[in-house]
C-alpha cells in the first residue's frame, strides 16, 4: 500500500527545462475495483536543446481508501495499491489509450 497525495489540477510544476501539470484526475472501473489515473501535459520550454512537449497518463494504482486524510499542506491523501500484474497493466493501458490516444502511459 502507498499513500497518494492528490495534486491540484492545472497547476504548473516547474523544473529546470520546463513544467508539467495535471489536467484531469479520474477513476477507471476495472475488474470490480477502481483505478486512479491522472492525465496531464509536459512542456519543455526552457531547454538549450529546443522546445517540445507531450501528453501523459500516470496510473498510481487501485483505490483502497479515497481522500481519507490530509497532509500538512491540506492536500488530500488516498491509499493506493500498486498494480503489479502485467496482464492487468496491459488491459488498463489499452482502455486508457483509447481515451487518451498518443499519450505516454506509465504506472
Amino acid at each position: 500500500m502507498i499513500e497518494h497525495i492528490h495534486e491540484e489540477l492545472h497547476t504548473e510544476v516547474r523544473s529546470i527545462s520546463g513544467y508539467y501539470l495535471y489536467t484531469e484526475e479520474g477513476l477507471l472501473p476495472f475488474k470490480g475495483r477502481e483505478v486512479l489515473y491522472l492525465s496531464g501535459i509536459g512542456v519543455i520550454d526552457n531547454s538549450c536543446c529546443g522546445v517540445g512537449g507531450c501528453s501523459f497518463v500516470r496510473i498510481p494504482g487501485y483505490i483502497v481508501s479515497w481522500k481519507d486524510t490530509k497532509d500538512d499542506s491540506g492536500r488530500s491523501i488516498s491509499r493506493i495499491e500498486p498494480i503489479t500484474e502485467e496482464g492487468d497493466k496491459e488491459a488498463i493501458k489499452n482502455l486508457l489509450g483509447s481515451k487518451y490516444p498518443d499519450s505516454q502511459i506509465s504506472f
